[in-house]
């Protein structure tokens, strides 16, 4: 029998990541919207990778965010609603890791990449994230469209910056780069897709530091020895180091 969430005690607060959110007992104190909602989006994040979204009700999401599922509809209207907000929030970090990261003139092209890549790296494969991303291909069957917004949010919007720059170092002539949304995505998934991969099915429980720099500096070099090919060779100091 399911137990009735009363509003009056709540349960304490699930959440397997570090945070200033304190177990709550008793009675919750008041938090404004932007508290209650970040509140609700780590208590979903945690249900969700924990039960899967088929299995997940608002009653538990309550009982981790330690409010009434009452509240929770008075912020979010149904439980796709809620799922989606948890992709967003982790776009919102994953904008906040890349910002600036493309915009520094001053860089030679392959620090440039180097810096871009091994920050998204580090996001992509952290377990937390590669959870979400099993979470998404195993509900993509019964529901297709929160393994779509997944993935438009995700590897679309990592690639947004890169495709930017790769069009400018295109028409400035440093790189000769005539399609340069394919050549983001193809240097994402060069740099990321096998680690990846390797993360998803169990292979590996996280990729360390040095694997990950090791995998990217390879990606830009085989990307940018290919990319300089037809645009004369590699300009004076900007030389590819081995890896």
């Amino acid at each position: 029998m399911r137990t009735k969430v009363s509003h009056s005690r709540h349960a304490g607060v699930i959440d397997d990541q570090p945070s200033s959110h304190a177990p709550v007992r008793g009675r919750p104190r008041q938090w404004d919207d932007a508290a209650r909602r970040e509140r609700l989006i780590a208590a979903a994040e945690h249900v969700f990778v924990e039960q899967g979204y088929g299995a997940a009700n608002m009653d538990a999401v309550a009982r981790s965010a330690g409010m009434s599922k009452k509240t929770i509809y008075q912020v979010f209207e149904t439980k796709q609603d809620l799922f989606a907000a948890v992709i967003e929030s982790r776009r919102d970090a994953l904008a906040a890791i890349i910002e600036g990261e493309c915009s520094n003139d001053l860089l030679a092209p392959e620090d440039v990449l180097r810096r871009y890549l091994r920050q998204i790296a580090r996001f992509i494969l952290a377990p937390r994230q590669a959870a979400l991303y099993r979470l998404a291909v195993t509900e993509s069957q019964r529901a297709p469209e929160l393994a779509n917004a997944f993935h438009r949010e995700g590897s679309t919007k990592v690639c947004s910056p890169l495709t930017a720059w790769l069009a400018l170092q295109h028409e400035r002539g440093v790189l000769h780069v005539p399609d340069p949304t394919s050549a983001a995505k193809m240097l994402f998934y060069m740099a990321v897709a096998e680690l990846q991969m390797r993360l998803l099915i169990g292979e590996c429980r996280e990729s360390d530091e040095a694997t990950i720099d090791q995998r990217v500096d390879y990606a830009v070099r085989i990307f940018l020895d290919g990319a300089r090919g037809r645009s004369g060779g590699t300009p004076k100091g900007q030389e590819i180091s081995s890896v």
